[in-house]
């Protein structure tokens, strides 16, 4: 899946356009265990992404190393992963994350 963003473009003759511009599906959470009830995070890889509190469920797009904070500004505190494509968490509650994961910050594998 490919996540579609709009940005303006200043073009000088004809004044701002609206363009596409695409980002990657980085991350799927779900609410509830074993991947029921999923959404999935569209950013670039680097970026600090805040996610709801409460997710239990949780894999990275492939190609993505993805790490989950307690924090969600900047991706400070404590950091658990990496949730990778390969090594999904279908229940976050037995590593103690589900009611804490507050951010994600995904890297190219």
């Amino acid at each position: 899946m490919v996540c579609l963003r709009r940005l303006p473009l200043l073009v000088a003759s004809v004044g701002a356009l609206t363009v596409p511009t695409y980002a990657a599906t980085l991350f799927q959470y779900c609410v509830d265990r074993d991947f029921q009830n999923c959404h999935s995070i569209c950013g670039n890889a680097g970026q600090c992404i805040p996610v709801p509190v409460g997710l239990t469920s949780a894999r990275a797009a492939s190609g993505y190393n993805c790490y989950i904070f307690n924090e969600n500004t900047l991706c400070n505190g404590n950091r658990g992963g990496p949730v990778t494509y390969d090594d999904r968490h279908y229940d976050l509650a037995i590593y103690g994350w589900d009611d804490i994961t507050q951010s994600i910050r995904c890297e190219l594998a």
